[in-house]
């Protein structure tokens, strides 16, 4: 009986016994799971440091190298430049060659003694050396233009080149072995490290999978999943914000308490402009991103009681409970419109992006959801007809849509009628105020409601898709008039716009050579203007479209220019015949420093490409002055002329014949 009473005792405390045992594991494991954890992550932040580190260094060296050749190419192309100058006996082409060059290298010396990189001591000697240099090849010309021998002097020089040629190159090198021998203390470092954490990676992993034979059980992971996938049902992958499932239940959950109450709320659509310009360009990543940034930023500009969702792509919705009217909706609207407009940071370059905004409120909008989102929608999409902003609800809104849905189905039979017509803006020689183009600007003679400027139609082409049709039409007309002004012997050139679905289509370097070669008309006669964001759309395709265009001779303009924020990519990579400056900086160029200094800034970029530059939105004569006094080429506006149907800008130019005579027409 003993024995069996003992044992009786001893099986519990068996059980009991491994239970506290495997409690003990399971805290062992944790712990030792946790300090496995933090020993990776240690390990991450070192590498991550070393690998910041090293790509800093790298960039720094590689800058000072690139800076060390410059200083050495322009040490040879100056000595280079010398020996021509001795060789031809100082002709004048040769001595203006000879000291454009002279103390070239100086601002690459400047910048290595601000920046550092090379001993203090030899970038002295080097600039010393330099100065020394600089000083003979003047008393060179010197004494060559009084007809004196140089021949010493011209020994001089060479001895005088040389070494300081040999020191640059010797920093050069040095520069890089440096580097060389810093990225194997790097090495070393990261080989360190990485079998740091495989080490620790393996009792992780050890510690990890006894921590999950213990502690995981059936009924936490199915609680889990099941939370997971509520959570993935409501709410966005990317952002974290809730999605379109979410904004039906939280707007029924709305309406309901507000027919209970009688308390009124605001539902925003945000829709992003420009989202498309950032994904095209600088990818996929970068736009996801910019949605992140976007997400972050709506849902700190809420209160509490909001609600903010993604719909998908770059749409946003926010019922705001506490709006008590649409003036206070449209308020937290343009205050949200203010905080998505701040600059944001994207792939090393600042984006500016801008949003459309519509406000539906409850129940002066609608009873219920799906009345909401639809009024919403139509508020949200008048805002972007607008180029942006926040704007309310209104039933004369609905009415605009079914008008704008009539104007379309009349657009494409009155492209078919030929009721499209074609002004002329003229350009004037800003020197001899002659004229010297013109650019064509389309418009709708509308049968009941008159004519129609470009802004009351384009944009819905553009919508619709009948763009193309337009553009072919305007393309047509401007070239056949071309060759009637021929006859005349009026050579006008002329411009006309293209918008960016043109830029995407592989056929239509072949449209425009057809459409040259059936009215006989020179290809340098026609210009095709292009905005900086239809590039932007498609840069490699446009790249290609525009490349065929200029080997067909036609010339290629930036219409615009400066309102992008790529636009020096753009001259590397596609390098066009002309710059146009856009009017909003022309037209306070005598009244606002900033606007003339912009305006100088282009011209004077354009000049230094060899690109001829366009002033449009000229109205004044102090405007047109000033832009000569800058050097700009040509010029267009109020003040020279407004746009001309066909047979008065004819007539304006038999009156220009014999001298320009500025009209306010």
């Amino acid at each position: 009986m003993n024995a069996s009473a003992s044992t009786g005792r001893t099986g519990p405390r068996t059980r009991w016994g491994r239970l506290l045992a495997r409690r003990s594991t399971a805290r062992s494991a944790v712990a030792g799971t946790a300090l496995g954890i933090v020993t990776l992550a240690a390990s991450a932040v070192l590498a991550a440091g070393g690998t910041a580190e090293a790509t800093q260094e790298v960039r720094r060296a590689q800058e000072v190298t690139r800076v060390l050749n410059d200083v050495s190419v322009r040490l040879n192309t100056q000595d280079a430049a010398l020996r021509e100058y001795l060789a031809t006996g100082g002709t004048e082409y040769r001595s203006e060659q000879l000291a454009e060059t002279l103390d070239s290298a100086g601002g690459s010396l400047d910048w290595l003694q601000a920046h550092g990189g090379i001993d203090r001591f030899e970038l002295d000697a080097i600039r010393g050396a330099y100065a020394n240099y600089n000083r003979i090849v003047v008393e060179i010309m010197t004494q060559t233009e009084r007809g004196a021998k140089v021949q010493g002097y011209a020994e001089l020089a060479a001895l005088a080149f040389a070494p300081l040629r040999d020191e640059v190159l010797a920093n050069v090198r040095r520069n890089q072995e440096a580097l060389a021998g810093y990225l194997t203390d790097v090495d070393r470092q990261a080989v360190t490290l990485q079998r740091v954490a495989e080490v620790t990676i393996l009792i992780v992993s050890v510690l990890f999978a006894v921590c999950a034979l213990v502690l995981v059980g059936y009924q936490r992971r199915a609680e889990r999943q099941a939370a997971r996938r509520l959570h993935e049902a409501t709410h966005d992958s990317l952002t974290g914000l809730g999605n379109r499932a979410m904004l039906h239940d939280e707007l029924d959950a709305a309406v309901h308490h507000g027919e209970q109450t009688g308390e009124p709320f605001s539902l925003l659509l945000i829709d992003l402009d420009r989202f498309k310009e950032v994904n095209d360009t600088l990818g996929h990543h970068a736009g996801d991103d910019l949605l992140v940034e976007v997400a972050r930023r709506l849902d700190q500009g809420c209160r509490g009681d909001d609600v903010v969702v993604r719909l998908g792509g770059d749409e946003f919705a926010l019922i705001l409970p506490t709006t008590p009217d649409q003036p206070e909706a449209v308020a937290a609207g343009h205050r949200i419109l203010d905080a998505l407009r701040r600059p944001i940071q994207l792939s090393g370059l600042t984006v500016d992006i801008d949003a459309s905004i519509g406000v539906a409120m409850y129940p002066a909008d609608g009873a219920d959801a799906a009345e909401l989102l639809q009024h919403a929608d139509v508020a949200m999409y008048a805002a972007k007809r607008r180029h942006g902003g926040v704007t309310g609800y209104d039933a004369s809104l609905d009415e605009g849509a079914a008008s704008r849905l009539t104007l379309q189905s009349e657009l494409r039979h009155g492209i078919e009628r030929g009721e499209l017509v074609v002004f002329y803006q003229p350009k004037v020689d800003v020197a001899t105020r002659m004229p010297c183009g013109a650019e064509a600007l389309v418009r709708w003679q509308h049968p009941t409601r008159g004519l129609l400027a470009p802004d009351a139609f384009i944009p819905l082409a553009e919508e619709t898709g009948l763009i193309d049709l337009v553009t072919a039409e305007v393309l047509d007309q401007a070239l056949a008039q071309i060759a009637r002004w021929a006859e005349l012997d009026h050579e006008l050139p002329v411009s006309v716009n293209i918008p960016a679905r043109s830029l995407s289509d592989d056929g239509f370097p072949a449209t425009v050579a057809a459409a040259l070669e059936r009215h006989r008309v020179r290809p340098e006669l026609l210009t095709l203007e292009i905005t900086e964001s239809a590039v932007i759309a498609d840069m490699m395709r446009a790249g290609e479209v525009l490349g065929e265009l200029r080997e067909q001779g036609v010339n290629i303009s930036i219409d615009d220019f400066g309102t992008g924020y790529s636009s020096i990519a753009h001259l590397r990579d596609m390098p066009p015949h002309e710059l146009k400056i856009d009017r909003s900086f022309v037209m306070k160029m005598c009244e606002n420093s900033r606007d003339e200094t912009i305006v100088r800034a282009v011209v004077d970029l354009a000049r230094n490409l060899r690109l001829r530059v366009v002033a449009e939105g000229v109205e004044t004569e102090s405007a047109l002055r000033a832009l000569d006094e800058l050097g700009c080429h040509e010029a267009q506006g109020y003040h020279i002329s407004r746009p001309l149907p066909a047979a008065d800008l004819t007539a304006w130019l038999a009156g220009a014949g014999s001298g320009m005579a500025i009209s306010a027409v």
